[in-house]
């Protein structure tokens, strides 16, 4: 049973108040009086007082009619706390775009039963998903959901149902129809009941919240809250909330709230009153004396969600007997420090057991670039991020050919405010096993005029410039055993470059402006024989983009070396070079041809600058050219026809 409790006549109740000692590190009642502010919510760090309101007199004049309840009447109750749920801080609204066009839309409902279903059904496979309120307002289909389940629904963007793609957003709006203002009159007056409840149940010298015996509560019995076990569970849920919904902030709440006492209430599982933990995860004390838990299985649910409780009693519960009773609680719960009445750990103790959850920081290392004397990945980076910001076109041009691989991973942030709508059409984000849908297998896109065709459909994008190490995290190792496209050796070598980085984003379709972080990771390999020559000596295999939460730039350290960029940029031309390691003789060549095509030198003088000091570097034999054409001699370059 969830919290129940007894159920009493007056006079039992009475009876077993008068003749009841203090059990086992329970803590006893202490009635005040309800004090309300201007808005008519209880102001729960009111003074104790020790008369009993009128609420409560006229819930205990109402005690014959509400025992004749109906079913009917039980699930009038049902149905106001659950409108005065739906404002729940644990709760977000999200907002799911594409129910109009897919097929489900034919439906009789227009489709949200088939779609809700879908969500619920999709968005996670450990754990059941429950949405609760639902409202269908022109394109949107608007859903209210547990905070903690929002990021297993917000995964769905993307995803193909009933022939449409979904969008999902999280929204701070307020959802359509009515909401807690517009709750009806039976509503307020069970919200004001509850409200009186609190307030003869709060004491704010101890900063206590005294929620035992549930059961054997005139008021909570007259309004019908235990006529069973569901409606029980969510007139806990909806006075823990009203509770917690009291004060303005966090701190406040934690500041007004430090310990709360559940013993008593027949609580055989912690999952009946789960959502204390949501409310008030920063408790101190926590008294479930006189329960029903018998092993710490029914306890695991609240494993490491309240980190600052130092007070825990179970007395006269049969887990107290269990042998890993005491060493699972404290894993469980890190700053515990009594239990039961016993002290079994010190404070220096549980400070450090506290400290100990807390992950400790990822080294951030500086960029590493490994590409041998040939300077490829910092001249490709240098080239590339400036022509995607500028000219995407001539770039796939350039780098990409017919067997070039792209694809995209949106994966939202709902905390920021640029829209995602631009990327999940083409999103791939195949992250979780078996979510792989065919449509999402399809987007992986291949030839650079196709990747060209789809960057169009991208919102411009500025990067900043690679002369700021701060803003760019680079990696790059050499990738062997590629194939060799000349077909004069077995394999190739090439490179792999991680980026990790922001660029600020201008989203013509909604005119906002913002920053986003990415990730892209290419693979570089030989460029293909070809007539004529392709562009540059090597060419991109594969080019994955990931879009993910925004996070703040990265810093280097202050001990740590910055990426630096040794080739500079020339002139209105990509810096590019060769491949990483010595070049093969068809690469070789290409480089000899294109080299004196740029400067007019003849092949053997062309051959001699890139087998100089640019070690087959392109960028840089281009560069020594431009310093040293005015000493080269007549013979140096092609005779005029």
């Amino acid at each position: 049973m969830a919290p129940t409790g007894p159920r009493a006549s007056r006079q039992q109740t009475t009876q077993r108040s008068a003749t009841r000692p203090t059990r086992g590190g329970g803590i006893t009642k202490n009635r005040v009086r309800v004090k309300t502010d201007r808005d008519g919510d209880i102001a729960m760090d009111s003074p104790a007082a020790g008369a009993t309101n009128g609420a409560e007199r006229g819930g205990s004049r109402g005690r014959g009619r509400a025992s004749r309840a109906s079913a009917r009447g039980s699930t009038r109750v049902s149905t106001r706390l659950a409108q005065l749920d739906r404002a729940n801080p644990n709760r977000v609204t999200l907002k799911v775009l594409g129910l109009r066009e897919s097929k489900a839309a034919g439906n009789p409902d227009k489709g949200r039963r088939a779609l809700i279903e879908f969500l619920e059904k999709k968005a996670s496979k450990s754990k059941r998903i429950i949405i609760g309120r639902s409202v269908l307002d022109g394109e949107y289909l608007w859903i209210s959901i547990n905070k903690d389940d929002a990021a297993d629904v917000l995964r769905l963007s993307g995803y193909a149902f009933a022939g449409s793609n979904l969008y999902i957003t999280e929204t701070e709006e307020k959802m359509p129809g009515r909401d807690t203002e517009d709750i009806s009159k039976e509503a307020q007056e069970t919200k004001q009941k509850l409200l009186s409840v609190l307030a003869r149940r709060y004491n704010p010298e101890q900063r206590l919240l005294d929620l035992s015996a549930l059961g054997a509560d005139e008021v909570l019995s007259t309004m019908g809250t235990f006529d069973s076990q569901t409606l029980a569970e969510k007139a806990f849920k909806v006075l823990v909330h009203i509770a917690s919904a009291q004060y303005k902030t966090d701190q406040e709440k934690a500041e007004a709230i430090q310990a709360v006492s559940l013993a008593r209430n027949d609580i055989n599982d912690v999952a009946q009153v789960f959502s204390l933990a949501l409310s008030l995860p920063d408790l101190k004390q926590l008294d479930l004396t006189g329960n029903k838990l018998d092993t710490t299985s029914k306890l695991n649910k609240w494993q490491l969600r309240f980190k600052n409780l130092a007070e825990l009693h179970l007395t006269g519960n049969p887990v107290t007997v269990q042998e890993n009773y005491v060493t699972e609680m404290l894993q469980w719960f890190p700053a515990l420090q009594i239990l039961d009445g016993r002290q079994v750990r010190t404070p220096e103790e549980a400070a450090a057991a506290l400290k100990a959850l807390e992950p400790s920081p990822i080294a951030q290392f500086p960029s590493n670039i490994r590409d041998g004397e040939n300077n490829v990945a910092a001249a490709f980076l240098q080239a590339f991020f400036p022509m995607f910001d500028t000219d995407r076109a001539r770039l796939a041009a350039e780098f990409y050919d017919g067997d070039t691989w792209f694809s995209l991973a949106a994966i939202p942030d709902s905390g920021r405010n640029l829209p995602w709508k631009s990327y999940m059409k083409y999103s791939r984000n195949i992250q979780a096993v078996g979510a792989r849908t065919p449509a999402m297998v399809q987007r992986l896109f291949t030839n650079g005029t196709v990747i060209a065709d789809l960057w169009k459909a991208l919102p411009p994008t500025r990067h900043a410039p690679m002369d700021e190490p701060g803003r760019w995290l680079v990696d790059c190792h050499t990738f062997p055993h590629l194939a060799d496209p000349s077909g004069q050796a077995a394999t190739a070598m090439g490179l792999m470059i991680n980026v990790h980085g922001q660029f600020d984003e201008a989203d013509p379709s909604t005119n906002i402006f913002g920053t986003r972080t990415f990730t892209r990771t290419f693979i570089l390999g030989p460029s293909k024989p070809s007539t004529p020559p392709p562009a540059h000596p090597y060419r991109v295999l594969s080019d994955q983009l990931t879009l993910h939460k925004w996070v703040e730039a990265p810093k280097s350290e202050t001990n740590a070396t910055p990426l630096t960029i040794s080739t500079p940029a020339v002139v209105n031309t990509p810096a590019v070079v060769g491949v990483a390691g010595i070049p093969n003789d068809a690469v070789k060549a290409q480089l000899i041809e294109q080299l004196s095509k740029r400067t007019g030198m003849t092949a053997q003088y062309s051959r001699l600058c890139l087998e100089g000091a640019a070690n087959w570097n392109f960028a840089i034999a281009l560069q020594s050219f431009e310093e040293q054409k005015s000493n080269l001699p007549p013979e140096a370059f092609v005779a005029a026809v």
